[in-house]
This record gives C-alpha cells, structure tokens and sequence, in this order.
C-alpha cells in the first residue's frame, strides 16, 4: 500500500487526456514504420513506402508494431513503449539510489528528481529509441551491482543479458555505455563476469539480434543489411548534427536545470568525502566517462545526454539532501535565491493573466505554435513560482524539500495536461482533422 501511494505524484506526468501529435521527423519516421509492420505482418525488416532501409535498427518499430496490434491503431499507442522504459526507468533509478545512497528516502528521493527533469520527462512522451535505451542501460548497471551481493543467478543473467536488446534499440551506440561501465565491471565485478549465469544471459541477449541479421542478410543480402554500418560512418563524419567538444557542458546542465544545480552540490560533497570504491565508480567515474564518451563523438544531439539523467538525479538528490537540512551560508542564500526567484515567476505570471494585459498578447505570439495557451504557461508559472516563494518561510528541512519540489509538479503537470510534452504538432494535427483531408486519408 505504501509503494501504491509513492507512485501516485508520478501519474499525472506520464498520464494525460491531451491530444498527441507526431514530433518531426524521427517520432513520425518511426510511428509509420511500425504502423506497416502491424498491417503488413512483415517484421523482418524497417519498412519505408516500397522500399527496405537498414538505416537504423529494428527495435522500437517492433515494440510499437506489437503495442499497435495489442491496442489499435492510435496516436497514443506509439507512446506506450516509451512510457512503460520511463516507468521502468524511475524504479531501477530508485533501486540504485537506495544501494548506493541508503534508505528508501534517498530511492523515491532521486525517482521524483528524475520525473521532475526536463529533458527526461521530453522524452518520457517521446515515441523514440531514447527511453527504452535508458531502461536497458539502467537494468544491466543494476544487475550488475546487485549480482556482486547475491548468489542468485537472475542478476548474473540479466547483467549479461541487457546488452544484446539494447542493441536492437539503438545499434552501435550501445558500445558507449558498455565502455563505462567496463571500469566497475573489471574492477569490481570481475567474479561476476566468471559466473556461467552472466555469459548464459549475454547469449541470450544477442541471440535475437543474430537471428534476425542472419535472416535479414540470407533474405536481403549484404548491400542491403550493410546500411547499418553506412549510417554510422555518416553519423560519424557529417557535420550536421556537429557542435564542438563542450555542446553536453551547457545542453546538458540547461535541460536539466534547477537540479543539474543541486547536483554539482552533490558532486562536490561525494568528491570530499570517503566514499566506497564501488560508489565511486558508479556515482563519479561512470557518468564521467560517458559524458566524454558522448563528447568524442562527432554528433551531438539532446537525446544522448538523457543518458545522463539517472546520474544527475542521483546526485541532485544528495545535494538537495544537504541544502534542505543545512544552515550555512550557502543553504541561507540557495534558500534566498529560490525564494526570489519564485516571487519574480509570481509577477510574470500576474502580468500575463492580468485581463487586457499587452504581456498576454505577447506571450500569444510567442508559444502560437504549441499546444498549451499563454493562460496555461502562466498557470504553471504561478505554481513553480508560488511554491519556491514559500522556500525561505520553510522552518522544517523536509518542508524546504517539499515545497522545491512541489513547484516544479506543479508547473510541469499543467504542461503535460495542456499537451506540451504530446500535442508537438497541433496545426498540423487540426489540419488533417478536417473534412476533405479526413476523407482523402481514408481513401488513401
């Protein structure tokens, strides 16, 4: 019962009644692909119009294809895979906040911070590769952990076993998060890696993935299957999707933010005190490595620091642990700070709703193109911005906590009920809603 009521807070940020339209390009490359799966009952390979592309693996198209034929045809149905990773996502980050951190506080602690990121709740409502890869990702670093403390053979089988779906996901870049993860693994885990339940799980893992190029290159032949690897040279070498070395050092921290924050707070905490190596390696060196793993390759793009999410989570929440029962200097004026800038989003969202307003005319303009109204927007500024107003006036550690996390519900629960983080394409959406374009839909 007590489990029921802590997953309560999470529902109204992943459930939602609002309409859903397709992100361009990838959400609707992806909802299509698996949409002439489930009609055509050709699951072999990536469909697209007439033609066969191996330009990306055939994972998600599958797991959508499969919620397609279970649950009907329907714009919402190609979210359900990324929504059930991201639930899996906020237990197994629980899991390890309360090995690595201790107690069930630090677990639902470090769950709330991650459904409360921005860019981990973005693609929560993403039908894309990027949540199931986390999931994945997730669950063999858990696995691992745990089959260092146990005997029993399902940790072994699963942290062997991760690797080969992960794969079927998203392909090569699977091999970012098996090099971090090699230094705990070798240094902290090496019995594990000799256990026969470990190696019996990574042979199961790839034995889908075998099958299904095997059958791909016997029925399509090499030059087709090869599209693979010709993607990745491409993502490799183009320009593109190039943004320097240092793009995750601001994108990352900015699409986190306010906990990306807390979690330097943390970082700072964890690198001054005696912590144990195998904290060490999974809190600090993991996330290091894959941050400049991410950094060395050519393309950047937002969805690859989501990787990185469960980490700042995790150190977010020890930083937030230390603010909210301290009082230093630096909690006085964290608190100070939270609690002007709260007042300041009181005044912008006063300025808006205010009738007649020329702010709200503005604000109009400004989000034309998304789903939520400029009412709405404010709505969810005077929440964020009234709850951290009542920071300072927080006596109680815990009430401290509460109220800066309260705020930030608040705000992105009206956002995602007002389909910000679902309705990505309203025009177009309303377009083809109408009569003539209904009708020639159906013809087609």
């Amino acid at each position: 019962m007590k489990a029921l009521w802590a997953t309560l807070p999470f529902l109204p940020l992943l459930l939602t009644a609002a309409p859903r339209s397709f992100l361009a390009h990838d959400e609707g490359y992806y909802a299509l692909q698996a949409r002439w799966i489930a009609q055509s009952g050709q699951w072999l390979a990536p469909p697209w119009w007439d033609q066969v592309i191996f330009d990306r693996t055939i994972g998600l198209p599958w797991l959508i294809a499969a919620a397609y034929r279970l649950l009907g045809l329907a714009p919402w149905v190609a979210h359900v895979p990324s929504l059930v990773a991201a639930v899996a996502s906020l237990i197994l980050s629980a899991a390890l906040a309360r090995r690595l951190l201790g107690g069930e506080g630090a677990g639902w602690l470090a769950a709330a911070v991650l459904a409360l990121t921005p860019l981990w709740l973005d693609y929560a409502h993403l039908a894309s590769q990027d949540m199931p890869l986390l999931a994945l990702e997730l669950l063999g670093i858990l696995a691992l952990l745990r089959a260092g403390d146990t005997p029993k053979r399902h940790w072994a089988l699963l942290a062997g076993a991760w690797i080969g779906p992960a794969v079927l996901i998203k392909g090569f870049m699977v091999a970012l998060p098996v090099l971090a993860l090699l230094p705990f693994a070798l240094l902290e885990r090496r019995p594990v890696l000799r256990r026969s339940a470990f190696w019996l799980g990574f042979a199961l893992g790839w034995l889908p993935v075998a099958l299904w190029l095997g059958l791909s290159l016997r029925v399509l032949g090499l030059p087709v299957v090869a599209g693979l690897w010709q993607k990745l040279l491409y993502l490799s070498e183009s320009d593109v999707y190039s943004a320097g070395p240092l793009y995750y050092l601001w994108n990352l921290p900015a699409n986190t933010v306010p906990w990306s924050l807390f979690a330097l707070a943390g970082w700072r905490g964890w690198l001054a005190a005696p912590l144990e190596r195998t904290q060490r390696l999974l809190l600090l060196l993991y996330p290091l490595l894959m941050l400049l793993l991410l950094s060395a390759f050519r393309t950047k793009t937002p969805y690859y620091g989501l990787q990185l999410t469960p980490f700042i989570a995790l150190a977010a929440s020890a930083g937030l642990r230390s603010w909210s029962s301290g009082s230093g200097w630096d909690a006085r004026w964290v608190r100070l700070g939270t609690g002007g800038l709260g007042l300041a989003l009181l005044l912008v969202a006063a300025v808006v709703l205010w009738p007649g307003a020329p702010a709200g005319r503005l604000v109009a303009n400004a989000v034309a193109s998304l789903a939520p109204t400029p009412g709405q927007f404010a709505l969810a500024a005077l929440g964020l911005g009234l709850a951290w107003a009542l920071v300072p006036l927080c006596r109680r550690s815990s009430h401290r906590l509460g109220a800066l996390l309260i705020g930030p519900w608040l705000a992105l629960v009206v956002l995602v009920q007002a389909g910000l983080f679902t309705d990505r394409s309203p025009l177009q959406r309303q377009a083809l809603a109408r009569p003539g374009a209904a009708q020639a839909l159906a013809a087609g």
